[in-house]
């Protein structure tokens, strides 16, 4: 008997926190029926429940290993895991299916690949195809499947749920929401969508009873109450006679799910919709995309767009009648996007979500992501040369950093990343923080829905928005462009408001560690000072957290955590008119902290090591900083006369204080040292010709008499691609 197993990645995208993957249950359930195959299903996102997996063992002694590459964020982790199976099973077929896989065959399929064959669209008939050849005695190998979609969805059988036994009992656990599919395709074509990569898009249905019985089934298996249901279809209903039937039979099923949730276009939808959806207890999901009639004929929003908007707002209106829960999501930077866009969308999405009479319905709000097999991607020359559109990184899906990449599109001429985020925050913003006071559904799963529109508002918060700038600057550094990066950041006056709000958001943190008090005024310096400018211009939301980050990958040179700067200052009562002398300063973010301590009338020197670092201290830090280039353990490379020095911080632990030290400074100076090696570290506070007293543990980098040689780049070689057969 044929053993085939489906994977199921643990999905990055629209389709990661729920419970159920029905395609490959069908998919499974259909080659048992075709060929008697013995076929498993293995979930990671589930299966991680039950501890770390045996990746290498999981792939032994399958003839056939099909790889749902579902969404494009799953693509690099699918070639990893397929390249696992390979060695682990190297007779096996290995295929690789879904979204991105349809998007993208010839960069599944291709010279060295571990992949055989590559499925275009639909998966049912090609997975029987692949059965039969190694059944055959004749596997395919380096094939790509043209689309073959099932035309008539009745012929596959009822899902068999069993296929998810394993996982039955953890399913509350790992989920809340499970899901299901009851048609298929999407005849539309908006630009930004890459449904028509799997090539077949005419909208096909489950008979009425057929697709009632999944959900029966689905509820008789897995016992929905409690749970919400999504119907994880493209487009549900497109046809009016059958998605009204469907309804009103399944309200008479009464299935107890808290809520069914279903995506479909605001333009299908009538009163009489609105109330067989309150009856069947769904709420609904509209891909509204902009509030501008000018976008939307831009994105290819079909239909009626002189009526579309008005058509929304009539829809809201019904839904509050009848107590339906919505949802709208717009795309924010589509290619073609400009301010004024943005500004007209979001005029129209104050007047419909702050309608003074309430809303039923909550707002999401995403950046356009370019999607591999959308018309943009294919049509993307023409997007660049009609719009001025920059696709900064068009194959993000082969870098490690696919979250920000994927996003990473200048919209037009007129409005670039940078502007496009910061206007997004600002113009919805202020929406998305009154919306929860605006929401005036009352129905069942109201948490469900409220926790959509809290969720919305943290994407607004300055730790989301930290992160994205953080990855912007990141990689204009990682393509060479660090001088323009660091340039730039510094102009930024977004940034250095978001990083503030960041660092005070943990004050409360960085007092409790350093042993201050909340209102200590050390803390408002620690705050003021824009810290992100002071480490690599990759780790900008490292930088508000109260840790230490590394200046170089020798881990030789640190930026303390904020912590530790403020518990040495406080120890040494840094006072204004002070001089202090500022040991192994890298970058000069300690020294920056001390010169707004010490003020103008005070004075600080830094000394650093590594000419790059203290150069780079030297163009960051205030005019009453000296930044020294030398041996910070040798008094003699101080270039300050040691007599006149009040205080001394160490930013390196030493085995133990130099007595040249003591020699050198004058009774009465202050220092404050961590001393020890590795775990044995200690703070130690010292005033010369007086006591010492040793403190709390502390983690430090070792003093160090050399700098690091600095690794150069590699470069990695490109794959031989196989061209795209029928």
């Amino acid at each position: 008997m044929t053993r085939v197993l489906l994977l199921w990645p643990g999905c990055e995208g629209p389709a990661s926190g729920n419970f159920g993957v029905p395609q490959l249950v069908l998919m499974a359930t259909h080659a048992r029926r075709e060929t008697g195959a013995h076929v498993e299903i293995i979930d990671l996102a589930a299966e991680r429940y039950f501890g770390p997996v045996d990746v290498a063992k999981l792939f032994e002694g399958w003839d056939v290993i099909a790889f749902s590459v579902y969404s494009s964020f799953d693509h690099l982790k699918c070639m990893a895991l397929a390249e696992l199976a390979r060695q682990q099973s190297p007779d096996a077929v290995i295929m690789a299916g879904g979204y991105h896989a349809s998007a993208r065959p010839t960069e599944q399929v291709f010279d060295g690949s571990p992949y055989d064959v590559c499925v275009v669209g639909e998966g049912e008939l090609a997975l029987v195809e692949v059965i039969e050849s190694v059944e055959g005695g004749a596997p395919l190998r380096q094939t790509i499947l043209a689309s073959n979609p099932v035309t008539d969805l009745d012929s596959l059988p009822p899902s068999d749920w069993s296929y998810l036994d394993r996982y039955r009992p953890i399913a509350r656990k790992v989920a809340s929401q499970a899901q299901v599919y009851l048609s298929r395709g999407c005849p539309f074509d908006c630009a930004f969508c890459m449904e028509r990569a799997k090539r077949e898009v005419s909208w096909r249905s489950l008979s009425v009873e057929r697709a009632v019985h999944e959900v029966v089934s689905l509820h008789r298996y897995l016992d929905l109450r409690g749970w919400t249901l999504y119907v994880a279809d493209a487009l549900f209903g497109m046809k009016k006679s059958w998605r009204r039937e469907f309804l009103a039979a399944l309200a008479r099923e009464q299935v107890p799910v808290d809520k069914l949730w279903l995506l479909i276009r605001v333009d299908l939808v009538e009163d009489e919709d609105l109330r067989l959806f309150a009856d069947a207890n769904c709420g609904l999901g509209f891909g509204l995309e902009s509030g501008d009639p000018q976008l939307l004929a831009t994105i290819r929003k079909a239909g009626r767009l002189d009526t579309y908007l008005d058509r929304m707002k009539e829809v809201s209106a019904w839904a509050r009648t009848h107590d339906v829960p919505w949802g709208a999501n717009i795309i924010c930077g589509h290619p073609g996007e400009t301010p004024g866009t943005m500004e007209r969308s979001a005029a129209y999405m104050r007047e419909l979500f702050l309608d003074p009479k309430g809303v039923t319905g909550f707002l999401s709000v995403d950046p356009f992501r370019l999607y591999p097999g959308s018309p943009i991607d294919t049509e993307r020359r023409q997007w660049e040369q009609r719009f001025g559109t920059v696709f900064h990184r068009p194959s993000w899906w082969d870098d490690g950093d696919q979250e920000f990449l994927a996003e990473w599109v200048d919209p037009s001429a007129e409005l670039d990343w940078r502007t496009r985020t910061r206007l997004q925050h600002e113009l919805y913003g202020p929406i998305l923080r009154r919306i929860e006071d605006n929401f005036v559904y009352r129905g069942p799963a109201r948490e469900y829905f409220l926790r959509a529109v809290r969720d919305q508002v943290q994407q607004s918060e300055p730790r989301t928005r930290v992160h994205y700038l953080g990855r912007y600057y990141a990689w204009l550094r990682y393509l060479g462009f660090r001088e323009k990066a660091e340039q730039l950041m510094r102009d930024d006056a977004k940034l250095t408001d978001l990083t503030r709000r960041r660092r005070v958001a943990w004050r409360p943190t960085v007092a409790e560690r350093a042993q201050l008090a909340p209102d200590d005024a050390l803390l408002d310096v620690i705050e003021r000072v824009p810290r992100e400018r002071f480490v690599p211009v990759d780790q900008i939301a490292e930088s508000t957290r109260d840790e230490a980050i590394h200046l170089d990958d020798s881990g030789a040179a640190t930026v303390s955590a904020m912590h530790a700067y403020a518990r040495s200052f406080s120890l040494l009562r840094i006072e204004a008119g002070m001089t202090v002398l500022d040991l192994g300063g890298g970058t000069g973010y300690g020294a920056a902290i001390l010169a707004e301590l010490v003020g103008e009338a005070g004075r600080v020197i830094s000394v650093e090591l590594d000419p790059a670092l203290s150069a780079r201290a030297r163009a960051l830090c205030p005019a009453n900083v000296d930044c020294v280039c030398g041996d910070a353990t040798d008094p003699a490379r101080w270039e300050v006369d040691p007599s006149t020095i009040d205080a001394v911080t160490v930013g390196f632990a030493l085995p133990s204080i130099p007595a040249s030290w003591s020699s050198a400074l004058r009774p009465g100076t202050r220092l404050a040292v961590p001393v020890g090696e590795g775990d044995a570290q200690r703070l130690q506070l010292v005033t010369v010709g007086g006591e010492t007293r040793t403190l709390e543990p502390v983690r430090y980098v070792p003093m160090r008499r050399t700098v690091p040689a600095r690794a150069a780049p590699t470069k990695a070689r490109a794959k031989a691609r196989l061209p795209l057969v029928d």
